[in-house]
């Protein structure tokens, strides 16, 4: 069914009138907040026609209507304004994303809240693909006997760190050995090929190797270990603050999907694969945790290649206006920090 101009104009202004209070919107509603000179009679009428049409549903008999997932995407996809962000927003993004240096985790971690500070909304960020960061260098620091922190530099400065508990034997000087010999093997390999290749390898330790490269495989293998792709996140209180979700099987349900990595991951690599922001209602991914949420997605990049996506998960009556920016915004200041921490390791590299 195409929308006449009427049907529209009815459909967009229930859509903004639902968005801005959460209640069913009646005709009369609309008669007055419509830009059509109509009755209300008139207008229930064709809201009749949008509800046969699956743009509209009335909860109640008695009640007026709702949008559907359908109604909604005729308004994000032809009537959404975009309100635009103050430079004091985007000043405190950059602030904050900056503070934590070229730490990567610590970067995407503060991204994952601000964010969520700046939306009200549940944030994720999710960490990039091991297919497209490079290894540069490991090191290893001994913090005392038995416990050793691995310093995993990436292709272009980004930097990850971890505590690893190792025998109480091992010495700096065996770490130094260590270190060497998987820098070695694994400079300029991408995550994933040199993770698959560690393992691999361990599996003939014993027989190829003496114990010392054993062991420095060993702690690179501790050093991935959970290096697998994170989501970070942030904002869960938000979601009982908000008058929409008295319904605890509801909350139950969202969060259980957030616990679920792979299905989440499996939604938000759409973005990156888009490599647009993407605004992705739950029922129309048949999702039923989704079913009353609403997620806003934008990828960020090194390069010009999108790496990871920075989104919010909210409730379907959200302020798309005011919270698409702040994600898009808040990606692209991302893309902007890494791209300059990746030019100036590289810089580095070649004054060495």
């Amino acid at each position: 069914m195409t929308l006449d101009n009427r049907q529209k104009d009815i459909l967009l202004t229930v859509v903004k009138k639902y968005i801005l209070t959460g209640q069913p919107v009646g005709s009369r509603t609309v008669a007055r907040d419509s830009s059509l000179k109509l009755s209300p009679a008139s207008i229930r009428n064709i809201m009749a026609d949008l509800s046969d049409e699956g743009y509209l549903e009335q909860p109640h008999t008695s009640a007026g209507r709702v949008p559907t997932s359908k109604g909604i995407r005729v308004y994000l996809d032809s009537s959404l304004e975009l309100e635009p962000l103050s430079r004091e927003i985007e000043e405190r993004i950059k602030s904050t994303l900056s503070s934590v240096g070229p730490d990567l985790s610590q970067t995407l971690s503060q991204t994952c809240k601000v964010l969520s500070s700046l939306s009200s909304q549940i944030s994720l960020v999710i960490t990039p693909s091991q297919q497209l960061i490079r290894w540069q260098q490991i090191d290893f620091v001994l913090l005392r006997p038995g416990l050793v922190m691995s310093i995993l530099v990436m292709e272009g400065g980004m930097i990850n760190n971890k505590v690893i508990k190792v025998d109480d034997d091992i010495s700096s000087d065996d770490l130094i050995r260590f270190s060497n010999y998987l820098n070695e093997h694994f400079q300029g390999k991408t995550l994933l090929h040199v993770r698959a290749s560690i393992l691999a390898q361990m599996q003939a330790a014993r027989k190829k190797f003496e114990n010392l490269y054993e062991k420095a495989l060993q702690l690179a293998r501790d050093s991935f270990e959970d290096a697998s792709r994170q989501i970070f996140v942030e904002g869960t209180h938000y979601l009982f603050q908000g008058t929409d979700f008295s319904d605890l099987n509801k909350m139950r349900e969202l969060f259980k999907i957030l616990e679920e990595k792979s299905r989440l991951l499996k939604l938000l690599d759409k973005t990156i694969e888009s490599r647009n922001l993407s605004i992705i209602l739950g029922r129309e991914e048949k999702m039923d945790e989704l079913n009353d949420f609403t997620v806003i997605s934008s990828p960020y990049s090194i390069r010009d290649e999108n790496i990871g996506a920075v989104s919010i998960i909210g409730p379907t009556r959200m302020n798309y206006s005011r919270i698409v920016p702040a994600v898009d915004l808040t990606a692209k200041i991302l893309s902007q920090l890494l791209q300059g921490i990746y030019e100036n390791g590289s810089d580095l590299q070649g004054q060495a």
